[in-house]
């Protein structure tokens, strides 16, 4: 049976917009998701947006979503046969 390990980090969103599509970061108030550690994690959003409807939809992701969740899967636990 696997293990899985849950962890919790408060997050925020920002605007970032390189050579291409506006994209929105997402960025964690804590470095305490060792899974995350060293990763930006982005959104991109499509051709189209323009940046006040990426404001928009980065007001919608602050005011609603407070953190994120990870879930990680330690190990697999096997019975040993007993004889």
């Amino acid at each position: 049976m696997a293990t899985a390990k849950i962890e919790r980090a408060g997050v925020g969103f920002g605007i970032s917009r390189q050579d291409g599509p506006i994209v929105i970061e997402a960025r964690l108030h804590h470095d305490t998701i060792s899974a995350l550690r060293g990763v930006q994690v982005g959104f991109e959003l499509l051709n189209g947006i323009t940046l006040e409807q990426a404001r928009k939809i980065l007001g919608v992701l602050n005011e609603n979503v407070v953190g994120v969740v990870v879930t990680t899967v330690l190990a697999v636990k096997t019975e040993a046969a007993s004889g």
